[in-house]
């Protein structure tokens, strides 16, 4: 996924790096994405929330999002000593904030959370298929057809794989029968991830909770996976650098693109010129778009969805033919894909 973006004050606004404002969002990110999901960074978000100190140097940081805070730490100490409560982390800043701010300051959130390929899966056309996947870090979504799967009772694939995957189904789908055909396949970042390089591989694995040991652990074997063949990422915009990776696309095959917490990274005129390129390029061939966002990202999706009483990605499936689109919603999805229900 691409680095967070630098949120600039918007009229009526409080800066991004105002004190007030940046405990409000550790608070929003301890109820809404750790509460009874990691409960250390649920801990040390409120934590941190209620902290002056902590608060006062993160306001310092270009880029004050609570997992990049965390992140950084856990790249300094590793996930087994990471500080687990507000006075551990306060001491931990007091001690480190030169190496936490160079962390903070050199890196943005990346993360290339494969356990979202349980909730693509079902999404995709029938094969053969080429995918191309934007803000595609290291690559490992791309080799989804080399996972196993458990999708709720249903198992889908080689249970010899390193990669496995469980996800609880609820609702109306028609799970596939096997692993889709994929013939072709090419990831697009800003800053793609090497496989093969340790300290690269280091924060993404440090992008993970660090009380989420099978997110880790199933995170290292699609990176064994990828070592192996790697995955081709080329390194460019998501806009400006489209156009020539669906140009290489073969003709025998189903475009598919794809991506997953990504747009939401992405400023609203970012996100309409990434769709009007897609549209643009149907004129030559249909194009499948798999997007699997935070509700709001997707205007025309966003319409389409019920009221939601907890945080769910909105996973569409939009058919672009002849320029024109054809937008489905499909279901509600765990943000790293371990549950989902089928609308």
């Amino acid at each position: 996924m691409i680095g967070d973006v630098l949120a600039s004050s918007r009229k009526g606004q409080a800066p991004v790096n105002d004190p007030a404002r940046i405990k409000r969002r550790y608070r929003q990110f301890a109820d809404a994405e750790c509460k009874g999901y990691s409960d250390i960074y649920y801990e040390l978000a409120l934590a941190v929330s209620e902290d002056d100190e902590v608060v006062d140097f993160i306001a310092e940081m270009p880029v004050v999002q609570p997992n990049l805070f965390f992140a950084s730490i856990q790249f300094l100490t590793g996930p087994n000593r990471m500080p687990k409560t507000g006075s551990d982390l306060r001491a931990f800043v007091q001690g480190h904030r030169r190496e936490i701010s160079e962390v903070m300051r050199s890196r943005r959130t990346q993360t290339n959370e494969v356990g979202r390929c349980a909730v693509l899966l079902p999404a995709l056309p029938s094969g053969p298929l080429a995918l191309v996947e934007v803000g595609a870090s290291a690559g490992l979504c791309l080799l989804l057809d080399q996972f196993y799967y458990e999708l709720g009772s249903t198992p889908i694939g080689d249970a010899s794989s390193p990669v496995h995957l469980r996800c609880t189904n609820a609702g109306p789908v028609a799970l596939p029968s096997g692993l889709p055909q994929i013939v072709w396949r090419r990831g697009l970042d800003i800053t793609p991830i090497n496989v093969r390089d340790d300290d690269a591989i280091r924060w993404l694995l440090a992008c993970v909770y660090p009380d989420h040991v099978e997110r880790r652990q199933r995170l290292e074997a699609a990176i064994g996976l990828a070592r192996v063949q790697p995955p081709v990422v080329n390194a460019g915009d998501l806009v400006e650098d489209l156009p020539a990776v669906l140009g290489e696309v073969p003709n025998d095959a189903q475009l598919v693109v794809f991506h997953s917490a990504v747009l939401t990274y992405v400023k609203p005129d970012r996100r309409q010129a990434f769709a009007s390129i897609l549209a643009d390029a149907s004129k030559e061939r249909d194009i499948v778009w798999l997007s699997n966002e935070p509700s709001g990202v997707v205007s025309e999706v966003a319409a389409l969805a019920p009221p939601q009483g907890e945080l769910r990605y909105l996973l569409s499936r939009t058919l672009f033919t002849n320029g024109q689109r054809r937008d489905e919603l499909l279901a509600l999805a765990h943000p790293h894909g371990a549950d989902v229900t089928w609308l």
